[in-house]
């Protein structure tokens, strides 16, 4: 009875497991390896769970004895990967003479002094899966969703340690990289973006948003469809002449873009909503405020808010650090470059229409700029991306020529061995954009 109960319970869960991705195909099942990875092994296994029923009773509890085992086996392997994979984050972000504290340990330290101290925000790492396998918000302003798209508003902001000490700066009114001042004068260049644009990890004043005299919407994490909602939302008040898109080739897309296209409200951007989070800023503010002091009261030691426990659990039952061991699909999928282009069309529309023009600045991963065998796939989302730029007749500044013809490529970088740009790389992509926008007259 108990080898029957357990094929049972195991075709049962991988019957549920085939279920979840049927449900999510458009996730999962958008070619013939995935499909075969995502619903043909779970559908495998269940019809041979539910075929070893049929076995006499020696056999079939011999079979069952090795089901438990392979599972106990692969699920402990999937935790060891995991565990290792978690030490090596905190190995990597420790060199030698670096801070070794989090940054909710720094805002702790910070605010023992006396500091308005807060750990930089981020909008793609607040949302989190609900039951539907969406990604929402946790907070809400007046009983609606509500995702602020910059970090804690006018304070001082505790970002990263990649180059050693940590780096602060005092957020704006909307808690961007920015001087609050940069909202009261006449705007002229705007810059959305990821980490990279945000300023990740030089000293306030060192990006190239701040070099270029652009007024920084730039956020950790973000995607396209984080950066068309900052546009949005923020910029036609401003109106600025240029607003200048950094597309970075290591994780938009498929990576952040595939994560975000589970949000709703993200997605919605694309049929002109908006959350009006400039008229709601004080409101939105308290909220994020009372969220991330809540984080901070539970455990200092934490590195990053996440997609929630739910998620994690998810990642896990699909194995996904196994998979990436072996190199299989991932559950983000492939590149979904129509709606990437639905994306950029209404980003142009929008700058257009107080008369602005977009620019597509094209960030280059770390091996091409300094040289070796680079994954093909590198190559592929160049050519793809700047096609699609050019076919929405959006203007391309490719940043890969000036960063490769450097002096010494790796010295654009915090560690040398990647990362993010330091202050060398910042002013190599200041002066690369600066001087194009001059060569149109922009």
């Amino acid at each position: 009875m108990a080898a029957r109960f357990v094929l049972v319970l195991v075709a049962a869960f991988l019957a549920s497991l085939a279920a979840y991705v049927v449900w999510h195909q458009a996730q999962f099942l958008t070619n013939a390896s995935r499909g075969a990875i995502f619903l043909g092994v779970p559908l495998l296994g269940c019809a041979t769970c539910l075929a070893a029923l049929r076995l006499p009773r020696g056999a079939r509890a011999s079979f069952a004895l090795v089901v438990v085992s392979a599972i106990v086996a692969v699920y402990g392997f999937e935790a060891y990967l995991l565990a290792r994979k978690i030490a090596a984050r905190t190995e990597n972000a420790a060199g030698p003479g670096d801070d070794t504290r989090t940054k909710y340990e720094v805002v702790r330290d910070l605010r023992a002094m006396g500091q308005n101290a807060y750990p930089a925000v981020f909008p793609a790492y607040l949302t989190q899966t609900g039951l539907d396998g969406k990604l929402h918000s946790p907070l809400t302003v007046g009983g609606r969703e509500i995702l602020p798209l910059g970090g804690i508003a006018r304070g001082e902001t505790v970002l990263c340690n990649e180059a050693g000490p940590f780096v602060t700066y005092k957020s704006d009114r909307y808690g961007f990289n920015n001087p609050d001042t940069a909202w009261d004068g006449p705007v002229r260049l705007a810059a959305v973006g990821d980490s990279f644009t945000q300023g990740v990890c030089v000293p306030p004043g060192e990006n190239y948003a701040a070099l270029l005299g652009a007024i920084n919407l730039g956020s950790s994490g973000a995607g396209p469809l984080i950066e068309l909602a900052a546009i949005k939302e923020y910029l036609p008040a401003l109106k600025p002449r240029v607003v200048l898109w950094f597309f970075f080739e290591g994780n938009d897309l498929p990576g952040d873009f595939a994560i975000e296209k589970k949000s709703p409200l993200l997605l919605s951007y694309l049929d002109g909503s908006r959350q009006d989070l400039m008229s709601r800023a004080t409101d939105a503010d308290a909220a994020l405020r009372r969220y991330v002091d809540a984080l901070i009261a539970a455990g200092p030691e934490r590195v990053e808010t996440s997609a929630g426990s739910l998620q994690s659990v998810i990642s896990f039952i699909g194995l996904a650090q196994l998979r990436e061991a072996l190199r299989l699909p991932d559950a983000l999928g492939e590149a979904d470059y129509p709606l990437f282009a639905r994306v950029l069309g209404e980003a142009k529309r929008s700058v257009a229409g107080w008369g602005g023009r977009l620019y597509i600045v094209y960030i280059p991963s770390f091996c091409p700029i300094v040289g070796g065998t680079c994954d093909p796939a590198l190559a592929n989302i160049h050519a793809r991306v700047t096609e699609i730029a050019r076919d929405q007749g959006l203007p391309v500044i490719d940043l890969l020529p000036a960063l490769t013809h450097s002096d010494d490529p790796r010295g654009l970088f915090t560690r040398r061995s990647g990362g993010h740009f330091g202050p060398k790389g910042n002013r190599v992509v200041a002066d690369t954009v600066r001087a194009r926008l001059a060569q149109d007259g922009d």
